[in-house]
C-alpha cells in the first residue's frame, strides 16, 4: 500500500510543479485504501484486510524525509500530502480524503495514536482553512505560486459537501459556516465568472 502510482504520471515543472516518477506515494490513496479495507474486514472478518490497513496506515506516522506522507509545518501543525512536492501544496480535497482514511483506521481499531493523528489533522484544517477562501471562491491547494490556483466548479462543491461531513465527524462549527459561505459563493454569476476566469489564466501560465 506505500508505493500507489506505478504508472508514469509527471506533472508541470518550473514554479508550479516538480516531475513525479512511478513509483510514487500519495496520501490520498494511502487514505482511500486504508478506508476499504477496514469496510472489509468488518463485511469479511478477514484479518488479512486489517493487518493491510495497519501496513498502509504506517506510512502516516512517518515524516515524508523518512518515506512516509507526514508533513510538520513551521508552525507545528501536521498535514497529510497528496502529492510528495517540494514545496507541498496542502491540497484540500487530498487532505480531507486521509483523515477520511485515518478516521476509518481509528474507529476500527481504537488505537490512541490514530485517534491523535486524526485530532492533530482536524487541527491543521482548521488554523488553516481561511488561507483557503479567496473571497468570491475557493482554492484548490496552497501551491505558492503568484497566481493562485482556483478550484474548479465541481472541486468547490467538493469542499463544500467536505466540509460539512468534517461538521459532522467532529462537531467543529467553523467547517459548516465556511461550507455555507462557500455555498453561497456558487449562488454568485459574478463569482462564478472570477473562478472560471482564475482557473483558466492559471492553466494558460503554468500547463
Amino acid at each position: 500500500m506505500q508505493r500507489d502510482c506505478q504508472s508514469g504520471i509527471t506533472t508541470s515543472t518550473g514554479e508550479y510543479r516538480d516531475t513525479l516518477k512511478a513509483p510514487w506515494y500519495s496520501g490520498l490513496a494511502q487514505g482511500q485504501g486504508i478506508s476499504v479495507l477496514v469496510r472489509a474486514h468488518t463485511e469479511s472478518g478477514d484479518a488479512r484486510c486489517l493487518h493491510a490497513a495497519r501496513t498502509a496506515f504506517e506510512s502516516f506516522q512517518r515524516p515524508i524525509e523518512e518515506g512516509g506522507i507526514a508533513l510538520t509545518d513551521e508552525s507545528g501543525d501536521l498535514w497529510f500530502e497528496q502529492y510528495i512536492i517540494s514545496p507541498p501544496t496542502h491540497i484540500l480535497n487530498g487532505f480531507i480524503w486521509v483523515l477520511w482514511g485515518v478516521y476509518d483506521y481509528a474507529l476500527a481499531t481504537k488505537e490512541s495514536a490514530a485517534q491523535e493523528l486524526f485530532a492533530r489533522g482536524v487541527r491543521t484544517l482548521l488554523h488553516h482553512l481561511d488561507r483557503y477562501d479567496l473571497g468570491f471562491w475557493s482554492l484548490y491547494e496552497q501551491s505558492g505560486t503568484r497566481l493562485p490556483m482556483v478550484a474548479s466548479a465541481f472541486y468547490h462543491r467538493l469542499h463544500i459537501v467536505q466540509l460539512r461531513v468534517m461538521h459532522r465527524l467532529t462537531g467543529e462549527e467553523l467547517f459548516a459556516r465556511v461550507a455555507d459561505r462557500w455555498q453561497d459563493y456558487t449562488c454568485g454569476r459574478v463569482n462564478r465568472a472570477c473562478a472560471l476566469a482564475y482557473k483558466a489564466l492559471f492553466k494558460l501560465c503554468y500547463y
